[in-house]
C-alpha cells in the first residue's frame, strides 16, 4: 500500500484556495487595536504588503499564485503527502487520514513558507 504521495512540480497548484468564499457568512472584519473599529487597508499598509492585504480581504474562491512565488517555492517544495495506514487502524476507521511534514524544508522549519 502506498504511504507516501508526492507532487511532480507540474502539478504544484498555480492558485490558493479561499476558503472565506465559501463560509455560510462572512469572518468578522479585523479590528484596529487601538480604535476597535474595523481596520482599513491603510492601517495594515505598515506591516503588510498591499497584495497580501487584498488577498487577506478577498472572497474570490481562488488566488492566483505569483509565479515568482512559485518558483521560490519549488526550490523545496512540495513536501510529501504521507497515509497514516497505523492511525487509521489503531481509531479503527474506514477515513483515509493523511499528514504533511513540514520539517523536510532546509531550515527544518515552517517558518520560511511565511516569508515567502
Amino acid at each position: 500500500m502506498q504511504t507516501q504521495f508526492l507532487l511532480s512540480q507540474n502539478d504544484v497548484p498555480t492558485q490558493w484556495y479561499n476558503v472565506q468564499a465559501d463560509l455560510p457568512e462572512p469572518l468578522p472584519p479585523t479590528l484596529h487595536p487601538v480604535t476597535l473599529k474595523p481596520a482599513g487597508p491603510s492601517d495594515l499598509e505598515p506591516i503588510f504588503p498591499m497584495d497580501l492585504i487584498l488577498q487577506e480581504v478577498s472572497q474570490e474562491r481562488y488566488i492566483d499564485i505569483p509565479h515568482e512565488v512559485r518558483e521560490i517555492l519549488q526550490l523545496w517544495r512540495p513536501t510529501p503527502l504521507y497515509r497514516a495506514v497505523r492511525l487509521e487502524q489503531a481509531l479503527g476507521t474506514p477515513a483515509k487520514i493523511f499528514y504533511k511534514y513540514e520539517g523536510t524544508s532546509p531550515t527544518g522549519s515552517h517558518k520560511p513558507n511565511t516569508s515567502v
